[in-house]
């Protein structure tokens, strides 16, 4: 059913119309590569920084405390002074001997006692022993997951400013211009072409179908197979404001230059000469015109 309507309104000669979206599906296709370029860029530059990042922090030397290889010279240390700080013998005890020793002649001196005191270990002044460095806080600007963030901004902003501007271009060039014929059957003096400019603040041109001198379409390869089959119609007038009209990518171009020819034809048929020329001519009972001229 809806086919059938479809098949109608295109055997219908054309009345109205704007300029087809499909003329600009080269330039989404291409913004869409370019587009997916600068997310690729984006991703592979993402993917280096964290990898750098981790290599980064696994090839830090880890740091070594001086307190565990201390503990050995420090236990020498302690054994050492507990075997000089042992008590001597009492004076009324007789020293031990050694049995493979000799014995000592009996005018030998005695030996000189000594009054050092033994340090304590505790007042051993020891090195001062080297902490673990606090790792430094990284500041978000240090962050790898920020420079990610910044990758991603600078790599999507081109896109999007594009995007953007492409787009109100589309915008501007498909609901920003409408064409538009209002006929009269009965009265080729009534057949008008409008023009209408712009989206917010709209300007309509009004020409005379009896204007027309000549009517031009043009249909490229790339139009035809690339852009949904658009096409350019140029109406040459001999209008004072509008002595070419250029109607871009609209969708039909034969069937709009059908409509627009056989109308002009059909007005210099009807009497359209003599109206043109300023003659004034009335219709007859058959709904055609007469040569007859008024005059006053």
């Amino acid at each position: 059913m809806a086919n059938n309507q479809n098949n109608n309104a295109s055997n219908e000669p054309w009345r109205a119309g704007r300029p087809s979206f499909k003329a600009f599906y080269p330039e989404i296709f291409l913004l869409t590569l370019i587009t997916i370029a600068f997310i690729a860029i984006a991703v592979q530059l993402s993917c280096s920084t964290i990898r750098k990042a981790k290599g980064a922090a696994s090839d830090k030397p880890a740091a070594v405390s001086l307190d565990a290889p201390l503990l050995a010279p420090l236990a020498f240390a302690q054994d050492a002074s507990i075997d000089e700080a042992a008590p001597a013998p009492a004076a009324d005890e007789p020293a031990p001997v050694a049995e493979d020793a000799a014995p000592a002649p009996a005018d030998a001196p005695a030996p000189e006692q000594t009054n050092d005191e033994v340090t304590p270990v505790s007042d051993v002044p020891l090195p001062p022993a080297t902490s673990e460095p606090a790792p430094d806080k990284k500041t978000k600007s240090e962050s790898p997951w920020t420079k990610v963030v910044w990758i991603w901004v600078v790599c999507l902003i081109v896109p999007v400013i594009l995007w953007v501007w492409r787009g109100v271009l589309w915008i501007c060039a498909v609901w920003g211009v409408y064409y538009e014929l209002r006929v009269d059957p009965d009265n080729p003096r009534a057949t008008t072409f409008l023009t209408t400019h712009g989206i917010l603040n709209k300007k309509t041109d009004s020409l005379h179908i009896g204007s027309i001198k000549d009517i031009q379409s043009h249909q490229t390869f790339f139009q035809k197979y690339f852009m949904g089959g658009v096409g350019t119609i140029i109406l040459f007038t001999n209008d004072l404001t509008d002595g070419k009209v250029e109607m871009k990518n609209m969708p039909e171009p034969s069937r709009i230059f059908n409509a627009l020819d056989s109308l002009r034809r059909n007005y210099w048929s009807r009497g359209g000469m003599q109206l043109h020329s300023g003659a004034e001519t009335e219709p007859d009972a058959d709904g055609g015109f007469n040569d007859e001229l008024h005059n006053g």
